[in-house]
């Protein structure tokens, strides 16, 4: 029996000395392949062999600003009045904002009224894409629609003309600007949403007509803190000089003034400049106007402060043609995210006749979202009052931004329970990345659990509304071989995914740590000493109860330690040498299996440990050598789980066996480890494509359990928002609406999992469907996996978009032994470290029209080295030529030699000279069935 304990202990010592610093076993090595290109319809286009899009679906909404109706007042009437002469221009502007939760496209489109006194000609839309309500150079494409995202805006331009003749002064033409969101289908138009109170009016006159044209710089979103530039513009488009009108405090000229929205802080000059008259800056102060000077600023918007310019001149001094412009900067105060800041600008002058007041194009910046978060103590993440509470058999007291526990026991669990809170100024959720710091050295080991104690956490948590809170815990196990009146203080860190700037942080404090436990194995007793022998085979009932001598003699327990896989326990032990002789004895140190042993144990490892600090001396040890009678021999245990164990109870006894007395001089201690259940599952990678209607597209995904235990997982996907059909299979031959009761080994098993998306005739090009495909899995499997909770879980998302032409990518890989022809796996499925794999992608056009600037990307997966890449091409135009690029801007003819870790190969097809040298531009086109081919060799680190 003793020499089986040695072998035992020997063989353990040498499988734990032989490991090698390789790629893990297990690692996932992934792969994905992506292109860009420009479809036959203009639009530009990604493709992806796996997973990059997301795409959410969406409530429509928008609206189109100013409103107004047909008829006069009282209110509201039309929501602009522009005046032009018979046969000339009007330019109405509106601001079109898309207030769903994705993104729309509105059609657009133009009704005259039938209220008025003329029909306005030719009503033209526009993109404003400068926002500053004048048709530029470069905005002279009409628009059927504006595509918008969340919370954008697109400004238009509606010009119209009046016609030259039959029309006089005061007379009046209405139009209206209608808007309908993409939500209706043509079978179902009463879903559309529409927004038509959107009215303008065309006023004829023969007299001095001033224009107002405002922009704003930036032209969307703004930080709290940033600057916007305001521009005024505009010039006599009418048939006589202007002349200007009575300003109180200024005098008679023509005034250009802008109220500073509320809260925004001009704190510089404004400038200006004027074709005829003299330019004066200045400013409203709530009572009069008034020239401004540098000591009158900061001025700070309350709705009635203005800053303006102002042109003073006898009669009609302000002829034809003549043009101004007014510039001043605003700075935008701290303010919820969402805040709006509209700004209008007026032109108050004298048209020759009566005194007219011309009103700008509204600009609109809203502040952009400001992310925050804070963490703290349980129930209180911005700061606790002193309290407590009890978790994992400790009190922990908790006050402000701190949670302490007084003392703890080596080798124990200790736990702080934590909360966290959205502090973010944004309407929408936010998710959060959770870290921690500063943990002990000397074996501690952390990690961090959500609030059921267990679950651990990996990648960011939520996301959680503004306001809202999540609770979570860090879980740390103290080493058995830890003691120290040091307090130990462990960082918790909360960072925005939004804004990865925006973190905060709380501690976690352990005071003292207590020796928890240890035991004396006294070796080398005889009758009456001897208090035991141990037993031949496992006691059945209770471990530490010992009867097979007689002696009916309760044992000292070892507390029972939690583990995960692959951690290492260590135990503080001891030998007394209390031989009745009082003669010198060395002892055997051995350990004897109990259940579970020999499976779910690496290596089992003893330690001298002379000054009883918890730290090994020296090498590994199989026995204490001489001990002196009286003299206490005092070592280490560490026993290391494999990687790969189950989550079971392991139990074992630790012997000390006399070397002089084999038959008597033994003692023994039961000890036990409950295997911790690691429950994580991936369902990778996400998967994105494209598709004719009708067509078919198929998206092949990896369901990896990696936890430690077998699991039963069900699969299916929510995708069929348009009624396209969703199948699954294993096998891509048996194909079903979902999977259930699909059984994957543990510690990386792998299952692969096929969906097979159906579209029918009739989608619209562009449509997107998303579906996302969640594998839940169970220990044991339910009756209702839909309404279980799951042992783990993940998901993958497929993006699926109807194109007119389309470009298909597919990959496949092969194993090779090291610089060698020789196929390891022609799936690709399994290498070893140093084995290379060979990724081959091929694209293919297999729509029906040209696409243009296709560029094709393969990335360095992890955990490998760069070997080769070539291509090939077939079905372009004679004398194209396959360029490469590391960087998708600088192009060679020449394979690159070398690719740095995260970095990406670039392959495209040049088909045309007349972009210039080494460029890919869309000249360059790829015909229908034409295909690229590329081989991406790496080496498995």
């Amino acid at each position: 029996m003793n020499k089986l304990f040695a072998l035992l202990v020997a063989a353990l010592i040498l499988f734990g000395a032989v490991m090698a610093q390789q790629t893990p076993a297990g690692t996932n090595i992934s792969n994905q392949a992506s292109a860009s290109y420009i479809d036959s319809a203009g639009q530009p286009r990604i493709t992806t062999s796996n997973q990059v899009i997301t795409v959410v679906q969406q409530v429509y909404s928008f609206t189109i600003t100013p409103n107004g109706t047909e008829t006069d007042p009282p209110p509201p009437g039309p929501g602009q009045i522009k005046t032009a002469l018979p046969g000339g221009q009007v330019i109405f502007n509106y601001v079109v904002t898309n207030t769903g939760n994705g993104t729309d496209t509105i059609n657009l489109s133009t009704v005259l009224g039938t209220s008025h006194n003329f029909n306005l000609q030719n009503p033209t839309i526009y993109l404003d894409a400068n926002c500053n309500g004048n048709l530029d150079a470069g905005e002279t494409t009409p628009i059927p629609s504006v595509t918008l995202g969340i919370g954008q805006q697109a400004c238009v331009i509606v010009t119209a003309t009046v016609p030259s003749t039959g029309v006089t002064s005061g007379q009046y033409g209405n139009l209206n600007l209608v808007g309908t969101s993409q939500a209706g289908t043509p079978s179902d138009p009463t879903d559309d949403v529409v927004d038509n109170d959107n009215w303008a009016r065309a006023v004829v006159s023969t007299q001095a007509i001033l224009t107002a044209f405002k922009s704003a710089s930036p032209t969307g979103p703004v930080a709290p803190g940033s600057t916007i530039t305001y521009t005024i513009s505009g010039s006599n488009t009418g048939g006589s000089a202007a002349s200007g009108v009575s300003v109180t405090g200024l005098g008679t000229g023509i005034l250009i003034s802008d109220t500073i929205p509320n809260g925004l802080v001009v704190s510089a000059m404004p400038t200006g400049s004027a074709g005829a008259g003299t330019v004066q800056i200045v400013y409203y102060n709530g009572t009069t106007w008034a020239s401004l000077n540098p000591g009158d600023l900061p001025l700070t918007g309350n709705g009635t402060i203005a800053v303006g310019m102002f042109i003073s001149g006898s009669g009609a001094f302000f002829p034809q043609t003549a043009s101004y412009t007014f510039s001043f900067q605003a700075t935008v105060p701290a303010s919820p995210a969402g805040t709006n800041y509209p700004n209008t600008a007026t032109v108050q002058y004298n048209d020759g006749t009566a005194n007219q007041t011309t009103t700008s194009n509204t600009t609109n910046n809203t502040v952009a979202a400001a992310y925050n978060v804070a963490v703290g103590p349980y129930e209180y993440p911005t700061g606790a009052p002193t309290g407590s509470y009890t978790v994992g058999g400790y009190t922990v007291d908790r006050s402000g931004d701190q949670q302490t526990i007084a003392s703890v026991n080596s080798g124990t669990t200790v736990i702080f329970r934590h909360t966290l809170k959205n502090t973010s100024n944004t309407a929408t959720a936010d998710s959060f990345t959770l870290s921690f710091s500063n943990v002990p050295t000397g074996g501690w080991v952390c990690s961090l659990v959500a609030d059921d104690l267990t679950t651990p956490i990996s990648g960011p948590v939520g996301p959680v509304a503004a306001g809202g809170t999540l609770d979570f815990a860090l879980k740390c196990q103290v080493p058995a071989t830890y003691t120290s009146n040091t307090a130990a203080t462990i960082t918790i860190t909360a960072t925005s995914v939004g804004d990865p700037s925006k973190s905060d942080t709380t501690t976690d404090v352990v005071s003292a740590v207590a020796d928890g436990f240890r035991f004396d194995l006294y070796g080398g007793r005889t009758a009456p000493y001897d208090v035991g022998k141990m037993p031949s085979s496992p006691p059945s009932t209770d471990p530490y109860q010992d009867t097979s001598d007689g002696n009916s003699t309760t044992r000292p327990s070892i507390p029972t330690t939690n583990a995960n896989p692959g951690a290492s326990v260590t135990y503080r032990l001891r030998v007394e040498n209390r031989n009745p002789n009082n003669q010198a004895d060395n002892y055997l140190l051995l350990v004897q299996p109990v259940q579970n042993f020999v499976q779910e144990v690496d290596s089992v490892l003893f330690y001298a440990d002379a000054n009883d600090d918890g730290i090994p001396d020296g090498a590994p040890i199989s026995n204490t050598g001489l001990v002196n009678f009286g003299d206490t021999f005092k070592y280490l245990a560490v026993v290391t789980l494999k990687a790969n164990a189950a989550p079971v109870f392991v139990g074992f006894n630790f012997a000390a066996q006399s070397t002089a007395s084999t038959s008597e001089g033994l003692d023994w201690v039961y000890a036990q480890i409950d295997v911790n259940l690691v429950a994580q599952v991936t369902l990778d990678p996400d998967r994105s494509g494209t598709v004719t209607s009708p067509g078919t597209i198929q998206y092949t995904h990896t369901l990896t359990n990696n936890s430690n235990t077998p699991l039963s997982c069900y699969v299916g996907g929510n995708g069929g928002s348009y009624g396209w059909t969703y199948q699954y299979s294993t096998d891509g031959t048996n194909w079903y609406g979902a999977l259930g009761n699909l059984p994957v080994g543990a510690n990386g098993g792998t299952q692969t999992i096929y969906v097979r998306v159906l579209v029918p005739a009739g989608e619209p090009i562009g449509r997107t469907d998303v579906n996302t495909v969640q594998a839940r899995c169970f220990v044991n499997y339910p009756t209702d996996p839909l309404n279980t909770t799951p042992n783990a879980q993940d998901t993958a998302t497929e993006t699926t978009t109807i194109v007119g032409g389309d470009l298909r990518l597919t990959k496949s890989a092969k194993t090779y032994v090291l610089n060698s022809t020789t196929v390891r796996d022609a799936t690709g499925a399994t290498a070893l470290p140093g084995d290379e794999i060979e990724y081959t992608v091929e694209a293919r056009n297999i729509g029906t029209g040209n696409l243009k600037q296709v560029v094709i990307t393969d990335p360095l997966p992890s955990y490998t080295t760069f070997v080769s890449v070539s291509a090939s091409a077939t079905g372009f135009p004679t004398g194209s030529v396959i360029f490469y690029s590391t960087d998708g801007t600088t192009w060679s003819t020449t394979p690159p030699a070398s690719v740095p870790t995260g970095g990406t190969v670039y392959v495209a097809v040049n088909t045309s000279d007349v972009d210039g040298p080494n460029q890919i531009t869309n000249a360059d086109t790829m015909p229908p069935g034409a295909k690229i081919t590329i081989t991406f060799r790496v080496r498995v680190q």
